[in-house]
């Protein structure tokens, strides 16, 4: 057995079980070899940068910076004035060097000058105003479906009245809703909602000509087949009435004004 062998397991054989058969302590030849290994570990993580974990307190962060600062001081290379330094690592970041430089059409000029004193870069501009028009088209589209579905609805229920009654309830707005209710009514949903169209078109239809807001149906008929059909029944109850006796002055004039409640009790038909 050569000398450094002796001297290897005369060395090992103070350890305990535990350590004695080791592979990475069967590499050490003596005793003096392991204390300079034990030291220039105890120097590398002396020297070392370790990111804090999750729980790492404030104290930690800016223990950890003024270790990455001093040991790599030219990391961010940022100037000593603290307002220069955020200006230079916002534009390593890619933020235009004024808010003109940001070139998205359409933006709010407004925003852009935020989203330059708050270091967005030109691509996450970018980004937000894609998504916007993107949500805004959306919305558009949303809004226009729900018009449209109100009128087919209203139209059906309302046929021939259905200018006159749509009329009469742009006319309530006018009269009673202020600019701010007016713009709650277009921002919620509800002024496309029937069931708001038609309590409109109620208020709207007891205004005087002067409380009116002088919206003017261009159409002759103002009733709805429902109300077409009450008032034909109502005429042909009341056998007194001159379209129920045909040698009436007025039958004939009578004969016209209930064909012409025909015709808005059955607007398919027309």
């Amino acid at each position: 057995m050569s000398e450094e062998a002796v001297a290897t397991e005369s060395w090992h054989s103070g350890l305990s079980d535990e350590y004695r058969g080791n592979e990475s302590l069967s590499q050490i030849p003596d005793l003096n070899t392991l204390a300079k290994s034990y030291l220039d570990a105890q120097q590398y993580a002396g020297g070392s940068i370790r990111i804090p974990g999750e729980d790492a307190s404030t104290d930690d962060w800016t223990a950890f910076n003024a270790k990455l600062t001093d040991k790599v001081p030219t990391l961010l290379n940022l100037p000593s004035d603290e307002q220069e330094a955020r200006n230079a690592m916002y534009a390593r970041l890619g933020r235009p060097d004024t808010k003109d430089g940001y070139q998205v059409d359409g933006a709010d000029p407004d925003f852009l000058e935020w989203a330059h004193d708050n270091g967005l870069s030109t691509a996450q501009v970018k980004a937000w105003q894609e998504n916007t028009q993107g949500q805004s088209s959306q919305d558009q589209q949303d809004t226009d479906a729900e018009m449209q579905a109100a009128n087919d609805l209203l139209k059906k229920e309302w046929g021939h009245a259905y200018d006159a009654k749509l009329a009469a309830a742009k006319n309530a707005v006018m009269a009673y809703a202020d600019a701010e209710t007016q713009q709650f009514l277009l921002d919620s949903g509800l002024a496309n909602n029937p069931g708001m169209i038609r309590l409109m078109a109620g208020i709207g239809a007891t205004l005087t000509e002067e409380q009116s807001a002088g919206i003017e149906s261009s159409t002759r008929f103002t009733l709805s087949p429902t109300e077409a059909m009450d008032r034909i029944s109502e005429v042909r109850r009341n056998l007194e009435h001159p379209y129920n006796i045909n040698n009436h002055p007025q039958h004939r004039a009578e004969v016209e004004k209930m064909e012409r409640l025909y015709t808005q009790a059955y607007p398919e038909e027309v």
